[in-house]
């Protein structure tokens, strides 16, 4: 690398002039100061951030830890949102990747803080409850897609309820009555949410839910997280009350849904419809019918939690904010005739 002493020879002066320059001094001729960035260009010379932070100049450094979302197709807008903030504001937006594990978690936060973050996000792949040891009274923490029982820092997380809420509403509104619900875990946090907007939507239709067709549509099985579906839906579709639509965890479930459905000689919408949740454009929109389902607003929380880094006064409120995802109507989802 390039320093100081080799831009003050290409340029033919000083030491110290290269040093008033870059510290953004007067005095120094406008000829010299185009001679010295020439010679920082051709250099490859950058100055030190540190350097330029002791002379408050800093450019601003927001930092991300994530778990594996450079690696989730389905939650990277998450990161988008955040880049979208950071570019608006000029600001340096660094990421690290913690892949789970809390001692990745503590190297990357004392990483980030000898960059001089002004703040550090941390963004999870699922709506999950975490544990932070660390304290963050300098340099403050955002979460993302994650909460803390003691709120001690801005939470940004999506509004699972209203999402299976107004999803179910639609279904309701097209005439369905019998309608299955295939979760994803019971421990995840999301489903107990999904599920209790799942029942208020009956509730304010006058409607009964039939808690029997509310079932687990994943399993502990490594290579298949969807192994016991052929069987759930068997199940449910044997019931003397069938279901005529049924709510998927999520879009890759309804994809084998889609699948299994048929097989069992059903037809998608017109015997009956199958909606999803998580909005992954990949598969939503290449099923046949295109799918029914709820977005995740991953862009729309990453650019919050970019907002709260930036601006301080932001800062001191530790509530959850719920940010609600948006219907995406589409084909499957029309009344299934019985």
């Amino acid at each position: 690398m390039s320093s100081i002493k080799d831009v003050a020879i290409k340029a033919n002066v000083s030491v110290k002039t290269v040093s008033r320059i870059l510290g953004g001094f007067e005095g120094v001729s406008e000829k010299t100061r185009q001679r010295v960035k020439k010679a920082m260009e051709e250099l490859e010379f950058y100055p030190s951030a540190a350097a330029q932070a002791l002379r408050g100049q800093e450019k601003g450094v927001v930092c991300l830890i994530t778990e594996n979302l450079t690696t989730t197709p389905d939650s990277f807008d998450i990161i988008a949102g955040i880049q979208h903030e950071c570019e608006k504001n000029k600001k340096l937006l660094m990421i690290g990747e913690s892949g789970g594990s809390a001692d990745s978690f503590s190297r990357l936060v004392d990483d980030f803080r000898r960059q001089r973050a002004e703040a550090i996000i941390f963004a999870t792949v699922s709506h999950k409850e975490v544990k932070i040891k660390e304290s963050f009274n300098k340099c403050p923490l955002i979460l993302v897609n994650c909460y803390e029982k003691s709120l001690r820092h801005p939470t940004i997380l999506p509004d699972d309820y209203l999402g299976a809420l107004q999803l179910t509403e639609e279904l309701i509104k097209h005439g369905h009555k019998h309608i299955a619900y295939l979760t994803l875990f019971n421990n995840m946090a999301a489903t107990p949410l999904r599920i209790k907007g799942f029942q208020d939507a009956h509730a304010k239709a006058g409607l009964m839910v039939d808690e029997a067709a509310i079932r687990e549509g994943v399993c502990d099985n490594k290579d298949d997280e969807f192994a016991e579906l052929p069987q759930v839906l068997k199940d449910i579709m044997s019931r003397s009350e069938r279901p005529t639509a049924i709510c998927c965890g999520n879009d890759k479930m309804a994809m084998r849904v889609f699948m299994l459905i048929r097989q069992m000689g059903y037809k998608i919408p017109e015997t009956i419809s199958i909606v999803g949740y998580d909005n992954y454009k990949l598969i939503a929109e290449n099923l046949l019918p295109k799918l029914t389902t709820v977005s995740l607003p991953y862009f729309d929380m990453g650019q919050i939690a970019a907002k709260i880094a930036i601006n301080k006064e932001l800062q001191s409120n530790t509530k959850i904010q719920e940010i609600s995802g948006q219907l995406q109507l589409r084909g499957s989802h029309s009344f299934a005739k019985t």
